[in-house]
């Protein structure tokens, strides 16, 4: 689908429901805060507002039920619910029937929803104000979540659940606090804004700027500032790669707080079944990506054959090294929770720990040459040989 002089027609009532709020957080928002002020009162409950209705979206509409990441009891599910109408980014069985067909054709101009080869304003926003052929409601994809009596629930009531929470709330808390337009407008216009426009920059930014080591071949991409602006979900190339990781950021040091909230709730024995990509899959993904980049920069150099046939060596001696590393690692790991049922041979545990060492000191040297090897196809230099 390439945009073409004759454009599908405007969706009215999506224009003004998203065209509206900016207008009044741009204008009146500021002016009454100029006029009138807000207060630290209002200033916590925007940052508590916000962080429910983003935390809903990436932790409920997203990982949860768009990508059965994990399971959550009821209590869990129904606050999600609560905080999606709150984002007003449409009902959650909408909302994944669309993520799920982006995840399945992304990048397809004509199937993805908002693909981002039709450019940033499209994929960030536009593709809701047109009746494009591919963001026509489709329910098909999503029968499981009809198996969900709050998501039914949520769908029947959906436009009167988003004004009790985007009207109704805010109007509530002005009232107990006795500024009812302050509120309004902060926890009501410019929350709704911000969380909403936080999320359009996955489809969007994180699809054009980042870096993509584990995927390379699609435009989602990893940036750690928009995972700092939308809870953590801007680790876009990772998910893309492993959509069913309740994670995104997978590194301790990684933002990403709703990675932290579904783990908290998981002590809480509100969620369960987390899943998560084992270590060995992310690292054969990052090296099958450098392999396959380092092999079409041999293309351009001098000697090819030679280049090629040295990336090809390190990358079978890497990949045998990884494979028995993670054949022992989980060996290691089954050892040491059979011995909590029945004892085990002593020197059976202890050679397989003293195995899985040694790998992973071959692991690290290997590694180092590998990325030592990557630096001299990128300067065109070969390596010297001892």
């Amino acid at each position: 689908m390439q945009p073409s002089a004759k454009k599908p027609p405007i969706i009215w009532i999506n224009l003004l429901v998203l065209g509206i709020p900016p207008l009044v957080a741009l204008t009146i928002v500021p002016w009454y805060g100029f006029t009138h002020g807000y207060d630290l009162y209002e200033w916590v409950w925007f940052l508590v507002l916000i962080t429910f209705c983003e935390m809903s979206i990436t932790a409920g509409y997203h990982r949860l039920w768009s990508h059965k990441a994990y399971q959550a009891h009821p209590i869990l599910r129904f606050i999600f619910a609560l905080g999606g109408a709150c984002a007003l980014q449409n009902n959650c069985m909408v909302w994944a029937a669309d993520h799920r067909r982006h995840h399945r054709y992304v990048d397809d101009n004509e199937k993805d929803p908002y693909s981002a080869g039709l450019g940033f304003w499209y994929s960030h926003f536009g593709w809701m104000i047109r009746e494009y052929d591919s963001t026509k409601e489709d329910l098909s994809n999503v029968g499981d979540l009809f198996k969900d009596p709050i998501l039914v629930w949520q769908k029947k009531y959906y436009v009167h659940l988003t004004l009790l929470m985007n009207l109704g709330l805010p109007i509530l808390i002005g009232y107990l606090h006795g500024d009812i337009w302050g509120s309004l407008l902060l926890l009501g216009f410019l929350r709704l804004v911000l969380s909403q426009h936080f999320t359009y920059l996955i489809n969007s930014a994180a699809h054009m700027w980042g870096s993509r080591q584990y995927d390379p071949k699609q435009t989602a991409r990893d940036n750690g500032f928009i995972a700092f602006l939308t809870y953590g979900e801007g680790y876009h190339n990772y998910h893309h790669t492993f959509a069913w990781d309740y994670r995104n950021g997978i590194k301790w040091y990684h933002y990403d707080p709703t990675k932290w909230l579904i783990k908290t709730c998981s002590w809480l024995k509100l969620t369960y079944n987390l899943r998560a990509c084992s270590v060995w899959r992310q690292e054969r993904a990052r090296l099958d990506a450098q392999y396959h980049h380092a092999l079409a920069k041999c293309e351009k150099v001098l000697h090819p054959a030679k280049w090629r046939q040295q990336l090809e060596a390190e990358y079978q001696k890497l990949t045998q090294t990884m494979n028995h590393w993670a054949e022992v690692r989980q060996q290691w790991y089954e050892s040491k929770s059979r011995a909590l049922h029945e004892t085990l041979h002593e020197f059976d545990a202890e050679h397989l720990k003293q195995r899985y060492e040694e790998l992973k000191i071959r692991l690290r040297t290997q590694r180092r040459s590998w990325e030592n090897l990557l630096q001299h196809i990128a300067g065109n230099t070969l390596p010297q040989t001892a």
